[in-house]
């Protein structure tokens, strides 16, 4: 595999390569707040609040279900009423006219959302719906008179519109009482996400880049990314989404210290360099594209862990590097536990677009996916 990492210090040259403007749909996730904002209508929030649900369900899939995975890591972070991600057609057998149910698709014709959504509003479940307008979801809760959050995708992909999905969700889930996602924050979460695309995107160097520094380091390998919380955990499944659709790279998400108990097995099997050649193991996989590819091990640790997930990560790290593994770690800073998450998104998103056009990949297109949803479709 050869890597270009010259073509990442031209932010001209990497837009030709961007066919869907996926650089930019990042860069701009901080104005997808603000949008997303607007979109909620007052009225609705005012009767959400008289609520009082059993459990939050979330229903949403791939790029459009990320959001739910993450309202939940932040409720169940604060809350003692159960709030569940459902990435599936089916819901639990138990759910029923005592839920609140979330719907979320940016295009509103998939086929998993429509079919859980039809099941929710058939046992009486309060539904509030985020989609495109005029879409197979936006016809369905407003055939069934349930409530519906317009977002406008403009064209994007669904994982391209994190922050236009997920906001939504942030504001109902405090309207619930679930996370403290107060108008004040919600503006000081798209100013920050204003600078990380700033520090993180294509136009920053790549010295001072940690996006483009992630995404070299792992050009090539099968990735390993674990998260050392379980507010990092949908950050981690991200990443390895993200590689998976961006760059068409094999990855592997988990959570410490759970992975601790077998993912970390495969550093001792056949996909591990366990090279004795000291020169061979430090080769620069940039400048020589014939070093087979190997796993390379990237931690999200996040600032505030569990005293035995952190001796875990310190432990894995050393045992890790023991075995000649590559290790990158990432820290997230001091924040509210919603910035933890934006800013490590922030460097993985871009980053899993830098492998992708580094190694020559257009980010945008998903044929397998195209032809999978066609066929399913029974086109």
């Amino acid at each position: 595999m050869i890597i270009d990492d010259a073509l990442l210090n031209h932010p001209d040259a990497m837009a030709l390569c961007d066919s869907t403007e996926m650089l930019k749909a990042i860069a701009q996730s901080g104005q997808q707040v603000r949008v997303a904002k607007q979109a909620v209508p007052p009225v609705l929030l005012d009767s959400i609040k008289s609520e009082q649900p059993r459990t939050l369900i979330i229903v949403g899939m791939g790029g459009s279900g990320i959001a739910g995975l993450i309202v939940q890591a932040l409720a169940n972070h604060r809350t003692t009423i159960p709030v569940i991600a459902v990435n599936s057609d089916l819901l639990p057998s138990w759910v029923g006219s005592k839920d609140f149910v979330i719907s979320c698709s940016a295009s509103g014709n998939t086929a998993e959302t429509l079919a859980a959504t039809a099941t929710a509003l058939q046992r009486g479940c309060r539904v509030v719906a985020i989609t495109s307008p005029n879409s197979k979801l936006a016809n369905l809760v407003s055939d069934n008179r349930a409530d519906l959050i317009e977002i406008d995708p403009a064209g994007r992909m669904p994982r391209s519109c994190l922050w236009l999905l997920l906001t939504p969700q942030l504001i109902i889930a405090d309207a619930l009482g679930l996370v403290d996602f107060k108008a004040n924050q919600i503006d000081a979460l798209a100013n920050y996400l204003d600078e990380l695309s700033v520090g993180n995107g294509p136009t920053a160097e790549l010295d001072s880049n940690a996006a483009k520094a992630l995404a070299l380091e792992i050009a090539g390998h099968v990735t390993i990314c674990w998260a050392t919380s379980p507010l990092l955990a949908p950050v981690a499944y991200r990443f390895a989404c993200q590689l998976n659709e961006n760059a068409n790279a094999p990855a592997i998400y988990g959570v410490l210290p759970e992975a601790a108990h077998n993912q970390v097995v495969s550093m001792d099997g056949h996909f591990l360099d366990n090279t004795d050649d000291l020169d061979e193991l430090f080769k620069d996989r940039i400048e020589d594209p014939t070093i087979t590819s190997t796993l390379r091990l990237v931690l999200l640790r996040d600032s505030q862990e569990s005293e035995l997930a952190k001796k875990t990560a310190d432990l894995v790290t050393d045992l890790a590097i023991d075995r000649g593994m590559l290790v990158t770690t990432l820290t997230a800073d001091e924040l509210e536990p919603i910035q933890r998450i934006a800013q490590l998104t922030a460097i993985i998103d871009y980053a899993s677009v830098f492998v992708a056009l580094a190694t020559g990949i257009d980010p945008g297109p998903v044929p397998f996916i195209m032809d999978l949803k066609a066929g399913l479709a029974g086109t």
